[in-house]
């Protein structure tokens, strides 16, 4: 080669490096980040879950369904799902039908179900270059009511 050749491609490796390193970066993260949102999807579903399970037997408006959504138990000082609060998870009362019930107290007697959804949550994708956000749909788990936090009464003999 001549010289003229070789200072003519002197910073071309740099540049072919700098437009494959950049995909490559790129893809490393969506793999990475894809995991992350798989995560999230199976903490959502997780949590739920448990949120129902608890609605399910605790007092109708018990805070702590909700709170079990989220994974805000006491003391763990960890955060699973970051920016989610109470206020992305919906407590519904189902009737036999599986109508909602609007003031479930009122209708306590009617209540067969107790369905808990994830609203309004929205995760921001962490891929380099991509401003975009991840909503998940449809997380939301259905359980038929047990106690609703009602003991039964002490029969005392005649």
């Amino acid at each position: 080669m001549t010289r003229a050749i070789r200072r003519a491609m002197r910073g071309m490796s740099s540049v072919e490096f700098a437009i494959v390193g950049t995909a490559v970066f790129v893809l490393l993260f969506a793999v990475a980040d894809l995991g992350r949102l798989m995560y999230v999807r199976t903490m959502l579903e997780e949590g739920v879950r448990r949120s129902a399970r608890l609605a399910a037997v605790c007092p109708v408006g018990d805070p702590y369904a909700r709170a079990a959504a989220i994974f805000d138990e006491r003391n763990w000082g960890v955060r699973f799902l970051p920016d989610m609060t109470t206020a992305n998870v919906q407590v519904q009362f189902l009737n036999a039908t599986g109508a909602v019930i609007a003031d479930p107290n009122a209708n306590f007697t009617q209540i067969r179900f107790v369905r808990v959804s994830i609203v309004n949550y929205v995760v921001p994708v962490l891929v380099p270059f991509l401003p975009i956000n991840y909503t998940p749909q449809d997380v939301s788990s259905t359980e038929p009511v047990e106690s609703l936090g009602v003991t039964a009464t002490e029969v005392v003999p005649c």
